[in-house]
């Protein structure tokens, strides 16, 4: 029966190697697959928000600038009259000027027939003017009073772009269309790095944005007849011809992962519907990154196993080596006493060598702890160098094996910056230093002080410089650069230009920030109307009458006000907002 057991015990010991190997396998391929799930379902929505952002921080341009007087008095004014060229001219500029402060592509207005009269880009070799757009869908989507969108490629400049359009109005009748285009080529360099790869596809299925430059400008399905006119005929991706991607594989599954084909590699893919822009918006990520998950805990578990296996047949030695120890030792005893002395005595030495086998399985448990510890730091930095090792950055494998753990927190970090940048703050009220935030808009504003030799009466250590408010302190320093930036303008004629700043207190538990000049003041005539939009007393060229309209109504939001009235000698602004307790 020991023999036999003896002839069992190594197969057994090889089974249970295989099974527990085979358990491995698939406990480490549904993790390897849980995470990468795990990473797309945490990229797509970053994805579709920077489309959200790129997009929505320009929508609300065309709706506003359609009321603008100067652009609807232009579209009335008929193109063989005498002044409409000096007309077209000025508003040539103020669509150049808006179009640079809001960082869009192209700001431009269209008769009713589609032709381009004015343009943001007049003086360029791409002028849009005397062009007609009449084919595009948001021109037709803003004649029927409804806020035009399109993605397409420039029928003019070649360059893709999202499209905003309104109509403009003049006695509740349509005269026209005004269109901003918005640039969305730089999402490619945002997120187009890393193991995650990600593609935006049109209703027809046309690949327009993409981290891999090979699928850009394809289909996921070959179009139909009708699809392929219909794109033809709006110019969408200018004269390229769409082709459908070879070897591919892709359904339309929102919400869900699923398995896909892509030019005959493998990919996991989580897909979802942008309603905003009608869009399918997909992250991907290639099957080798599961791979090499799979790879790497697969060695490190025949490596645990192998060792696990050989300390067991090594402990099952050992037992079996002291039971044939003690037998002989029983035989012996009856022999002679110079044999069973000799016996003993080898039989003491060799209790003494099994007493240290024993001790060494016993302390298998230890040292396949201590063995684990390392073995699971391999493993991670394996995961984590992967990226690189895909895209053969060798160069900064060694480099990101220390690094890594940070760069998450880091890539965080850019996002929340470019948002905040390209999105429009929604307000992060809290405590504010309001002495602090003053010294930092004259800073902004004090080379102007300095080269108009303007003397600027401010005293931080005066009553309330040292108090906080509840604002956003972007959105303060915002309004007092516009506060300082009137006041040194109003004084720009003068022999001594002065500018006062001061902080008050009011009854409702507020403090009052005052910034008076000795300039030339406000007409009465502009007070009622020196907040509102567009109204400026400036030349067109100097500005479009938005800085104080904005800042009355950041004020606002603030839960503040912000006054004016004109003195014995120039203007005085005071913006008040809560005290911070």
């Amino acid at each position: 029966m020991g023999l036999n057991l003896k002839k069992l015990i190594i197969p057994a010991a090889l089974v249970f190697f295989l099974l527990t190997l085979l358990f491995a396998y698939l406990l480490i391929k549904q993790n390897a697959f849980n995470k990468l799930h795990q990473t797309l379902e945490k990229q797509l929505p970053q994805v579709i928000n920077e489309l959200k952002i790129t997009l929505e921080r320009h929508s609300y341009l065309p709706s506003l600038l359609s009321t603008s007087p100067i652009y609807i008095d232009f579209l009335k004014t008929p193109k063989e009259a005498n002044e409409f060229t000096a007309k077209q001219s000025k508003v040539n500029l103020s669509l150049e000027l808006t179009n640079n402060l809001s960082e869009s592509s192209a700001i431009y207005i269209m008769r009713n027939d589609g032709t381009t009269v004015a343009s943001s880009n007049w003086e360029t070799p791409q002028s849009f003017i005397g062009k007609n757009f009449a084919f595009r869908p948001y021109f037709q989507q803003a004649l029927q009073n409804v806020l035009g969108r399109y993605y397409a490629v420039g029928a003019i400049s070649g360059e893709r772009g999202y499209f905003f359009a309104s109509a403009i109005h003049d006695n509740n009748k349509v005269i026209g269309v005004i269109a901003v285009k918005v640039a969305i080529d730089d999402i490619e360099f945002t997120w187009g790095q890393g193991i995650i790869d990600f593609m935006v596809t049109d209703p027809d299925g046309v690949i327009f944005l993409s981290s891999q430059k090979t699928w850009k400008l394809h289909s996921i399905a070959p179009l139909s007849d009708e699809q392929y006119s219909t794109l033809l005929n709006n110019r969408r991706y200018g004269v390229t011809p769409i082709k459908a991607l070879a070897n591919t594989q892709i359904k339309i599954n929102h919400d869900n992962f699923q398995t896909v084909e892509i030019l005959n590699q493998s990919y996991e893919m989580l897909s979802k519907k942008m309603e905003l822009a009608n869009w399918d918006v997909r992250v991907i990520a290639h099957h080798s990154s599961i791979q090499k998950r799979l790879f790497s805990g697969m060695l490190i578990s025949i490596l645990i196993l192998s060792l696990l296996t050989a300390l067991g047949l090594l402990l099952w030695k050992t037992q079996q080596q002291r039971k044939k120890y003690q037998q002989q030792i029983t035989e012996e005893l009856e022999n002679k006493v110079i044999e069973r002395t000799k016996a003993l005595k080898q039989t003491q030495e060799e209790l003494i060598q099994a007493a240290k086998m024993a001790a060494l399985g016993q302390l298998s448990a230890g040292i396949t702890h201590e063995i684990n510890n390392p073995l699971t730091a391999i493993r991670a930095y394996a995961d984590n160098a992967k990226a690189f090792l895909q895209k053969n950055r060798l160069d900064m494998v060694e480099s990101n094996l220390l690094e890594i753990t940070n760069l998450t927190e880091s890539m965080a970090a850019i996002t929340r910056q470019l948002k905040s940048f390209a999105r429009k703050s929604k307000g992060q009220i809290r405590p504010v230093l309001l002495g602090n935030t003053i010294d930092n808009a004259l800073s902004i504003v004090k080379p102007k002080i300095i080269s108009q030799r303007i003397t600027c009466h401010w005293d931080k250590q005066q009553h309330g410089a040292n108090k906080s408010v509840l604002a956003d302190e972007v959105w303060l320093s915002q309004i007092l650069v516009n506060l300082l930036s009137n006041a040194i303008s109003a004084t720009h004629d003068k022999e001594k230009p002065e500018i006062w700043i001061s902080i008050k207190s009011n009854r409702e538990a507020q403090l009052c920030v005052q910034i008076s000049d000795n300039g030339v003041g406000i007409a009465e005539t502009a007070l009622p109307h020196i907040f509102e939009p567009f109204f400026t007393t400036k030349p067109s060229s100097k500005g479009l009458g938005l800085g104080l309209s904005i800042s009355f109504n950041l004020a606002k939001d603030m839960n503040g006000t912000l006054t004016v009235k004109n003195m014995k000698s120039g203007a005085q602004f005071t913006l008040c907002l809560p005290v911070a307790e």
